[in-house]
This record gives C-alpha cells, structure tokens and sequence, in this order.
C-alpha cells in the first residue's frame, strides 16, 4: 500500500528540497504559543498547588530522552509541557511500537532509511476525573498539541530501475499534530505518583511528505502502512517539587 499523494511525486526525483520548509514564521508562532503556555503555568504554580517533574519510561527503548512539567491548577485540571529528543529511532528496539502498529519489512517506496531523529515540544492538559485533591487514584483525559521536527536520513532507488543505484536523500520536516490520551494516575508514595496512558496522535499533511511510509514522529511515535493514526503507549513517573 502507498500513499499517493507523497508516492508518485517521489517515484523519480527523491525529494532532498523539502516542499513545506522549516520557515521561521511557522517556528515563531509557535514559540510564543509555547512561552504563552509556560507563563500560564508560571501564575498557576504560585497558588500554592502541587507540581510535578516527570518522565515516560516507555520511550526510552525508542532512544527518547524526555521530561514533561505538570502544575494541579485544579483538582480536574493538569496542564502538562513535555520536550524530548530521539536519537535514532531505526536503532531502536521498541517493543511496545511492534505491539501498537504493524512494522512491516516492505520495500518502503524505495526509501532505505538509515536514521529517523528530531525534538518535540507538547503542550495541553489533563483533565482529571476527580472533585477534591486528596483522591490520589483516578482517571483522567490528556489533550495536546504537539509540536515535531523530523530529521531523515538514507537511499533511495526507484523501484522499477533495473540497476541499483541508490541516491543518498535528507531532509527536516517541521509537524505539528493534535494528541489525545486516555489513562489512569495512582500515588507511588507520599511524592512520587505515576500515570499510565493510551495516546493517539493525528499529524497534520506534512507528514505525507515523509519518506517512504514507514514513519516516526518525535512525541507522536511510529506508523507502518497502515491507518492515519500514531497510536503511543505511555509510563509517565514524576516526582513533586
């Protein structure tokens, strides 16, 4: 299965000039929503309310180093800013990925990619299923924007050339996408409490123009050639400050 509207532009011409650039208007914007954010959680910290310095665990076998920053603005409401980085996630072994989505070992639209990288940014809430502070158990829904640059590197050869002649191709992709999340947070001792999540991210048209279809977005996590969905399995740990 390909996708078309990435696929038959690519069949010939390995796209290493990116047609939706990394443009600083696009990067300012959504810095000052990010600053706009932070500064929001920055009033909210000083009433007073429990905040939280975490980590997804699960994201470490992808090579993701991350850390996410949560404030209980109220008892139903979590803000949350995460940043993390991947080193490679063709490296990887991720094992939850294999469980989520298929990793099919196709021929990928000709692309032989030898590194997917990049950093994110997400920002949004928790809304929490609870009506006081003291309940330490409880479920909750995650909304999120998540703010990705994607860093590709590899070959390419055209399927139906005779000769192989790879062409060595790279390129940066800025993706910006909605998350959502389902989950359940539970106390571990008096400081220290956990949450664990199903998350589900839904990227904008830029993704279409990712090599081949085998596909990973920082924050958002990986697709194969199936769906439209980047399904994401998290195991937050955060400690209060």
């Amino acid at each position: 299965k390909t996708r078309a509207t990435a696929t038959l532009r690519q069949r010939h011409i390995p796209p290493n000039v990116s047609v939706h650039k990394i443009t600083p208007y696009n990067m300012k914007r959504h810095i000052l929503l990010i600053v706009f954010f932070l500064n929001i959680l920055n009033i909210s910290g000083q009433s007073g309310k429990a905040s939280y310095l975490g980590m997804n665990l699960l994201q470490l076998p992808a090579l993701t180093m991350n850390a996410n920053f949560t404030s209980e603005v109220k008892p139903f409401l979590s803000p949350l800013v995460e940043l993390g980085y991947t080193l490679n996630y063709t490296k990887a072994i991720d094992f939850i990925g294999f469980i989520l989505t298929p990793h099919c070992k196709c021929a990928n639209d000709g692309y032989d990619i030898s590194k997917q990288s990049g950093g994110y940014i997400k920002i949004g809430a928790f809304f929490n299923l609870r009506n006081d502070f003291k309940k330490s158990y409880y479920p909750h829904l995650g909304l999120f924007l998540t703010n990705s640059i994607v860093n590709e590197e590899g070959t390419y050869s055209p399927l139906e050339q005779s000769v192989y002649m790879p062409v060595e191709v790279n390129h940066s992709k800025y993706i910006i996408g909605l998350s959502a999340s389902l989950g359940y947070e539970f106390s571990i001792t008096n400081r220290l409490k956990s949450n664990i999540d199903f998350q589900i991210s839904l990227p904008n048209n830029n993704y279409k123009n990712l090599y081949g279809y085998r596909n990973f977005i920082p924050g958002m996590g990986y697709k194969d050639y199936e769906g439209y969905w980047f399904p994401m399995l998290i195991w937050n740990i955060k400690y209060q400050l």
